[in-house]
């Protein structure tokens, strides 16, 4: 993937404490114990089934999302410069200068404390220090899902339906405010 080698392991600021951490023989267990809340397992899969779909796909990059060196979530990016999100139709859409959000999750003892905040922030920097014009995602639309956490953060829908799921967009060319 084209996310550089020293984004790996990314530390926004040295006081600091949310890391991206590559899942290994020593931490994915924290990884797989990591639970939604009731309810939520309609709108994200099973960190299990993403880190096996993860390692099967050339464009996934995927991670634990840890604080204070605790496994806290999991993201997986997909890089569409060279692949098309996995159920799109590849002539839908011009993904050439895209980062996917493929998998977001904050394990539900964690949720509500601003980590899937400080996570959008860290994935937005990585986006752009990685030369990306935009980040998309895809999410389940219904009651109680993730659209309204990802409208705070600044996507917007595209209006296009991925594997039954709406796609948003943000557009990274635009500094922050």
């Amino acid at each position: 993937m084209a996310i550089p080698e020293s984004q790996i392991l990314y530390n926004p600021s040295p006081d600091d404490a949310l890391r991206l951490v590559e899942i290994d023989v020593d931490n994915y267990l924290a990884v797989l114990k990591l639970k939604l809340a009731e309810g939520q397992e309609r709108f994200v899969a099973d960190n299990a089934k993403s880190i096996v779909q993860g390692h099967y796909h050339e464009g996934a990059w995927f991670r634990a999302v840890c604080l204070d060196g605790e496994a806290v979530g999991f993201v997986m990016l997909h890089d569409l410069r060279n692949d098309d999100p996995v159920g799109a139709d590849p002539g839908a859409a011009d993904w050439q200068d895209g980062l996917f959000i493929w998998r977001l999750m904050i394990g539900q003892q964690h949720q509500g404390k601003g980590i899937g905040y400080r996570l959008m922030d860290v994935l937005i920097r990585i986006a752009r220090a990685s030369g990306y014009a935009r980040l998309y995602l895809t999410f389940v639309d219904a009651e109680g899902g993730p659209e309204p956490f990802y409208r705070r953060c600044g996507f917007v829908r595209t209006g296009r339906v991925i594997d039954g799921e709406c796609e948003a967009v943000l557009e990274l060319t635009q500094k922050p405010a």
